[in-house]
């Protein structure tokens, strides 16, 4: 059964500076918390169609895969698919707010059956999940703040 998630906050930067940031694989491991590395790219960054190797640390454990570009339109939209160690579908949304950016993150995720005996129940790890969102988005604000 897939989870699904969604954020949202402010950055002080343009759209297109945002999303391509957030478009490069490379830059990923800098601003999301749990992700160890980002290798093997396979293509442009971040054109469609690129893949890469990743690898995941969450709950004690260690999770590796492959992404896959699935969309981007510059200033825009990003999304990108992974497969492997865990399932997931992220996509990040820009639009002009306020002299900068809202950024909204969305995901969609399958917990692996050899993690759902560590993930703590109910709204424990509702909270661990807005937690790891939260560092994302203030190292993106923190990054590219103008």
């Amino acid at each position: 059964m897939a989870t699904t998630f969604e954020t949202s906050g402010h950055i002080d930067n343009t759209p297109e500076a945002v999303i391509a940031y957030v478009a490069d694989p490379r830059n990923r491991p800098l601003f999301f918390p749990s992700l160890k590395a980002i290798t093997d790219i396979q293509g442009e960054p971040s054109a469609v169609g690129t893949s890469w190797k990743w690898t995941f640390v969450a709950l004690g454990m260690e999770f590796r895969g492959r992404g896959r570009c699935l969309s981007h339109e510059p200033g825009r939209l990003y999304s990108f698919q992974t497969d492997g160690g865990i399932r997931s579908t992220f996509t990040y949304r820009a639009h002009a707010e306020s002299g900068g950016t809202k950024l909204t993150v969305s995901l969609e995720y399958e917990v692996p059956e050899n993690a759902k005996a560590k993930l703590p129940a109910g709204d424990r790890g509702q909270k661990l999940r807005e937690e790891e969102a939260r560092r994302a988005l203030e190292n993106l604000q923190l990054i590219l703040q103008r």
